[in-house]
């Protein structure tokens, strides 16, 4: 049987990670998400342009707008529960 190899580099990585995302701030993972929002959105806007240029499929155009609109209303559901979160916050008694 073969042998199973465990590369070290995956195997630490959770906690890698974890500690990477406790640096971060709430505000500095938000701006990053709106940047890629942006960043897809810009893409999608290229690949339009692209497939009505005939330099690219009909597919890809579409998977590119696919991907900016959800990354987009991802974006806008965290925002609602944020917005929500506050709300409620504001009405707690002090």
């Amino acid at each position: 049987m073969d042998k199973l190899i465990i590369d070290e580099s995956i195997a630490s990585s959770p906690t890698q990670i974890l500690r990477k995302t406790q640096d971060q701030g709430f505000g500095s993972r938000l701006k990053a998400a709106i940047q890629e929002v942006n960043q897809n959105q810009h893409s999608a806007d290229n690949a339009i342009e692209k497939v009505v240029k005939g330099e690219l499929g009909i597919h890809e155009g579409m998977l590119a707008i696919g991907k900016a609109d959800l990354s987009l209303k991802l974006l806008l559901q965290i925002r609602n529960k944020v917005m929500e979160a506050y709300k409620e916050i504001s009405r707690m008694p002090i």
